[in-house]
Formats: C-alpha cells, structure tokens, sequence
C-alpha cells in the first residue's frame, strides 16, 4: 500500500555529499515549493528522521558517498544527482544541471513508493511463528581477477624514459633501429613493421639499446602520445600496471584525445566517469559493466600518457554492494505549464546544483 502525502506534510529530505553553497539552492527550491512543506537535513538524527535522501556523486568522494549513505540507510528511499549518470545506477538518477520541476516529481515518487505496514486488528490472535529461512546475505562486492605488468620494464618502459628527454633518439632493437623519438616535438617513427613492435612488447625484457639521434634523421610520422597509447595496449594484454589494486582510487586528469588514439572497448565510457569523480576498479566495473581486462588495458593506456592518478596509501572505496532502493516507475501528474515557468525563472541557480 502506498504511503500517503498530505499536501500539509512535512518531508524531512536528507543532502548527502553537498557543499554550502548546494545546500543553500535546495534550501531556497523547497521554501518556493509550496504544495509540499520539505526541510532539508544536513545529517539524519533520531528526533529528526530522514523520509527520503538526495545523494551526489560528484564530490571528492565521488560514489563512495552513495556507499557509506546506503550502509548506514539501507531502506530510506534516495535520488543520486550526478553530472555524468552511469548506464547502470543503483537507484533514479538525475543528470545535472537539474531542472526543478524534474526534481520534484522524482521527489513525490520516491515517496509514494514506500510501503507501509497494514494496521493488524487488535481481536486478532497473535500467528504462531513459522520457522523461516535466513534471509539471504547482501551482495558480496565482485570477484576480479588480476593480472599486473610493469611498465617500467620492456619496450614500453624503455620508450617512456626517452620520451621523458629533450633530445632527439634512437631505440635498437638487437642492433637494428627499432623507433625513432622526437620528444622536443611530441613525434615518433616506427622503423620496423607494427608485428615486430607488438611482438617486443610481450618480451619482458628484451635486448635494447638507446643512442642519440640527428635532429634532422629521418621522417616523423606519427605522435608521440598514440604511440606510446599503442604500446601499453600490447604490453598490458588485459592486465593492470603494478601498484594498482583493485580497491585503488584512480582518477583521469583529463580526457584522452580518443580521436587519435587506438580505439579501445569502452574507452569513451571509462574516460566520462574517471575524470569526473575517483572511482576503483570494482565500482568501474560493477557501475559500468565493463570487461574487467578491458578496464585493465585502458587504465595501463592512460597511465602511459601520464592521465592517471591514484594513491595507494588513500582509503579503500568499497563496491557498491547494497541493495537499490527504486522509486516507482509510474510518473506522477504533470506540473501545469504556467507553474513549471514560474518556477524555472525564479530558480534559474538551482540548475547548477
């Protein structure tokens, strides 16, 4: 049975992982919303209880808010607000900016989806208690396995460190010359055929020799940056770069120029979460449902490029391994057009919460 709203109502809206100045914008769309009385709670408190949440993703925390919010409520009705939506989301998602009438109506469903329990008649007998099965535990965070490279060791490593140099080089491979570099210009050549390359790199450590170049040697003719994306692709063969574990925060400085780059599986979706907010690999892979050596290749990618970032000694982010909690699919009433505008002009801020 579907908990009623009474247009004099109350509703206690729990703000997770906002700042002031978000608060302050909800604080101002529920004073003008007046058909339904909210209050905003900056944190749950017993006199106070929460009737519904709203959850952002994009603080520096990223979705460990989510994780740490579902734990402590594992029933209380939310809506996640996040700039990039995942394909998959652990409850209704709305993508920013937010548009008020949209958030409201999210807010009422979200509502109108707890049940409630049946008043039990106070003549009835008291049902002998059957014994039932213990419910089933919740779900465990996924099992990955991981196989790890060094990429400081092969013909990737040893094309990184000339690429780190001002001056022009030459690398050999058994004595015949293998790339040539131009770091001062961000440009390479291939002087063997693609095969060879890959081929050296899934040699761990292959014979190799740098020397100086001619400046004016030969024809450059490919970036520096697609090459050495190239390289981690073969050298990672699915596998992660040594010192990144699973439950690692890893965050993209930026996109990659995917444009010019080898196309990789998923490369567009993992660029969009990674640079908007830390994410491990479990999360990576349980929000986007991704082939974890796929994840894998693309992650060794950008750290070839010197794109991502991650601190091994930072906490953990745990899986998001509770159960969600969905508001009802069926959409309340329409908000008339002339209310809809009204409050879209007064709130003009509340789109760039």
């Amino acid at each position: 049975m579907p908990r009623p709203v009474s247009p004099a109502s109350d509703i206690a809206v729990l703000a997770v992982g906002m700042d002031n100045r978000k608060l302050a914008l909800l604080r101002m769309a529920f004073r003008l919303h007046h058909s339904m009385r909210y209050r905003l709670l900056e944190s749950p408190s017993g006199e106070h209880a929460p009737d519904l949440a709203i959850v952002d993703v994009d603080s520096p925390v990223g979705w460990q808010a989510w994780e740490d919010f579902r734990i402590r409520h594992p029933t209380l009705p939310a809506l996640i607000v996040a700039a990039t939506p995942p394909e998959r989301p652990p409850a209704v998602t709305l993508a920013k900016p937010l548009r008020v009438e949209s958030l409201f109506l999210q807010l009422q469903a979200a509502l109108r989806s707890v049940p409630v329990a049946e008043p039990t008649p106070a003549t009835a007998p008291a049902p002998r208690p059957e014994p039932t099965a213990a419910p089933a535990p919740p779900p465990a965070a996924p099992s990955i396995s991981i196989a790890r490279f060094d990429p400081r060791r092969g013909l990737l490593g040893a094309t990184t460190r000339l690429a780190r140099q001002a001056r022009p080089a030459l690398l050999l491979a058994d004595g015949r010359p293998l790339l040539w570099l131009r770091p001062d210009r961000a440009l390479a050549q291939c002087l063997q055929p693609a095969e060879q390359l890959r081929e050296l790199c899934r040699q761990d450590a292959p014979a190799l020799q740098a020397q100086a170049a001619d400046a004016s040697a030969g024809g450059l003719n490919q970036p520096l940056p697609a090459l050495l994306w190239q390289l981690a692709i073969w050298s990672s063969q699915g596998r992660l770069p040594a010192g990144i574990g699973a439950d690692t925060p890893l965050r993209l400085r930026q996109w990659p120029n995917l444009t010019r780059l080898a196309a990789l599986p998923d490369a567009t979706r993992l660029s969009a979460l990674l640079t908007k907010t830390p994410a491990t690999l479990r999360i990576i892979v349980r929000l986007l449902r991704v082939d974890p050596e796929h994840a894998c290749t693309f992650l060794a990618a950008a750290h070839a490029l010197g794109l991502l970032d991650w601190n091994s000694e930072a906490p953990a982010l745990k899986v998001i391994s509770s159960a969600p909690v969905r508001p009802d699919p069926t959409q309340p009433g329409t908000v008339a057009p002339e209310r809809a505008g009204f409050l879209s002009r007064l709130l003009q801020r509340v789109s760039r919460l």
